[in-house]
């Protein structure tokens, strides 16, 4: 089972991937299934990612290409094979479309190809070969930040492709973590009176059992300080910035846990919130639109989703499995004298389901503006 989160989407769709099938979904408590696409014949599929539109999914497969299918009021129509790479593909991502139909995959032949869909076919826009082992993980910056794309490696490194007006590639590299770089994730963009005040951040994760944040700062990447806190003892396999907050950060590892930590405010040390405990090595994290919420991917095709909770931790409040969704009972519905969301707005008659069905809607909404 792998869950994934569309490039530029502070709130997002999740597709999940399985033995033999894709499936579309809402993340949030009740994971509802609105679509499912046979892929039988496609042999292992790594990642799925929907675009910003939540219109389209692209599929990266072991067999080395890239499917694109037109899901849009549960079409199910092939759009796009795209052949590039020589060997898997582990994960793709969709650049926000300011900037066009554009995809970048990342897979074991140690490429970074950026596809740009032309009159209705898929191209090559740009190939970055410069890495020296299996690229791990790819994904595009958040669209007030320019053009921008990080890759992740097993030769230690961490490139950003940044995108000039000249129509050219400017390359950066930081040497992260020795034995393999596995993850990364640009952290989301926070407005002061509707202006971009957040700076440029990325977190990283690798075999070293380590999380980094680096910065951009007068255009040269380096790492914060303080530097992030040991709490791994395994390959980090996954970091996610919470979408509503730029100082909360999740990390899971093979270790068998996720951590939660938080930053009371730039330049501070960076503390544990909560760490949770799972049955399984730690794949994929993916937080919900409003972050109340967080998905976690572990083992051989199971996940679980975490809720916070009133006194800012989290609990488990159902599981995933390709049979369907599982909930935990008793543990959606919300405290006496607190709203839905816990912030003390009123809390509506309806049973507790039909308050998560509205927090979906809500969710669908947002996605769709």
């Amino acid at each position: 089972l792998k869950l994934s989160r569309p490039s530029g989407v502070t709130g997002q769709r999740t597709a999940l991937a399985g033995p033999g099938f894709l499936a579309r979904a809402i993340e949030d408590a009740m994971s509802q299934m609105v679509g499912s696409l046979d892929t039988s014949s496609l042999g292992v599929i790594h990642d799925v990612q929907l675009d910003y539109y939540a219109k389209r999914a692209a599929a990266a497969s072991s067999d080395g290409s890239v499917r694109i299918w037109d899901v849009t009021d549960g079409r199910q129509q092939q759009i796009g094979h795209l052949k590039g790479h020589e060997g898997p593909i582990w994960k793709v991502s969709w650049a926000h479309p300011r900037f066009g139909n554009l995809l970048a995959t990342a897979g074991y032949d140690m490429k970074v190809i950026v596809w740009k869909e032309e009159r209705g076919q898929w191209v090559m826009a740009y190939v970055d070969s410069n890495h020296g082992a299996s690229v791990n993980d790819v994904e595009f910056a958040p669209q007030e930040h320019g053009l921008r794309l990080a890759s992740a490696s097993s030769d230690g490194s961490v490139a950003v492709l940044t995108y000039s007006a000249d129509g050219s590639w400017r390359r950066s590299v930081m040497q992260a973590h020795p034995g393999g770089a596995q993850t990364l994730n640009w952290a989301p963009v926070s407005y002061r009176d509707g202006v971009p005040s957040s700076p440029v951040r990325l977190a990283t994760g690798g075999c070293d059992h380590t999380v980094k944040i680096w910065r951009f700062d007068n255009e040269v990447w380096c790492e914060e300080n303080p530097r992030f806190p040991y709490a791994h003892t395994d390959w980090v396999r996954d970091v996610a910035w919470r979408p509503d907050h730029s100082s909360v950060l999740a990390t899971g590892s093979w270790d068998q846990s996720v951590v939660i930590w938080t930053q009371e405010m730039e330049g501070q040390p960076w503390r544990q919130l909560c760490k949770l405990p799972v049955n399984g090595k730690v794949e994929c994290l993916s937080w919900s639109i409003t972050g109340s919420m967080l998905a976690v991917s572990y083992g051989d095709g199971l996940s679980v989703i975490f809720k916070e909770a009133y006194d800012g931790h989290f609990e488990e409040v159902g599981k995933i499995e390709e049979s369907g969704y599982t909930e935990v009972p008793g543990k959606l519905a919300p405290m006496p004298g607190a709203g839905a969301d816990g912030y003390g707005q009123a809390a509506p008659a309806a049973p507790a389901a039909n308050a998560v069905n509205s927090e979906m809607a809500q969710q669908q909404q947002a996605v769709l503006e």
